[in-house]
């Protein structure tokens, strides 16, 4: 059998340009996943966010049937740190009417023990809450992946 030149070359080319298109394939599958990771990262987050603000709602809730004030779980944040906060994240608070009491509208820093109190587990994050308005910080993680602040309220007055 008789080899010509231009067989070999060929081959060669062939196994370059497979290597190559592998490489891009490998690439695009590569960013695909890690786009994943950081989607799946930040829906755990706001998913979380929004557990947290559904519990102080309803501790809420209990309170106010109650007048229990132990419903009203968490170490009261001083101005200061919230005014830090807030500055950090780009966010501007509730203003909540003065007749509310003022344990109404004291921000609470809820640890992993508060958390577990109000029945939030697993969970690695702290947060600033308030619980007339639902609002609820992140002051752990504090943004997603795109920058936006961990930040819900419930409503506005």
């Amino acid at each position: 059998m008789v080899r010509k030149k231009n067989q070999s070359g060929v081959t060669i080319v062939s196994l370059a340009v497979t290597i190559f298109v592998l490489m891009i394939v490998a690439g695009i599958g590569i960013k695909v996943g890690t786009d994943q990771i950081t989607k799946t990262k930040d829906g755990t987050l706001t998913s979380e966010l929004s557990m947290v603000q559904h519990a102080i709602l309803e501790q809420y809730t209990k309170y106010q049937t109650t007048k229990n004030t132990n419903y009203l779980v968490g170490n009261n944040v001083n101005i200061e740190e919230l005014n830090t906060i807030t500055s950090t994240l780009g966010i501007t608070l509730v203003t909540i009417p003065s007749n509310y009491s003022e344990r109404e509208r004291t921000y609470y820093k809820l640890d992993k023990a508060s958390l577990l109190e109000i029945g939030i587990k697993n969970t690695d994050d702290e947060y600033v809450v308030n619980y007339i308005s639902g609002e609820v910080i992140n002051i752990t993680t504090k943004t997603t992946s795109g920058g936006n602040a961990l930040y819900v309220r419930a409503r506005s007055f």
